[in-house]
């Protein structure tokens, strides 16, 4: 048995993978508003919280396709406040 470490904007790997054929995904998405990292529309940086997790779900939508009947995701997703208020990510999301 070999392991497979993808190195790539998710957006543009996951469509490349054959469907249910990763056993694992483990991540931790940029969160909203919090950091730039010089990249062309990195995910983090969209214009509103909808759209930030919007562009989660499309991701997301890719994950479940690829991702086997007996495979696991693990998401790590942190919150973050706007005038003093929590914006409720993860449960949004």
């Amino acid at each position: 048995m070999g392991y497979q470490f993808i190195l790539g904007d998710v957006r543009d790997v996951l469509p490349t993978l054959p469907p249910q054929s990763v056993h694992t995904v483990i991540t931790s998405p940029p969160y909203f508003n919090q950091r730039d990292y010089q990249v062309e529309e990195q995910i983090g940086l969209e214009k509103t919280l909808e759209a930030y997790v919007n562009e989660l779900v499309c991701v997301f939508r890719e994950v479940k396709r690829v991702l086997r009947d007996d495979g696991s995701f693990w998401l790590n997703v942190g919150d973050c406040y706007k005038n003093k208020c929590l914006q409720g990510v993860p449960w949004r999301l």
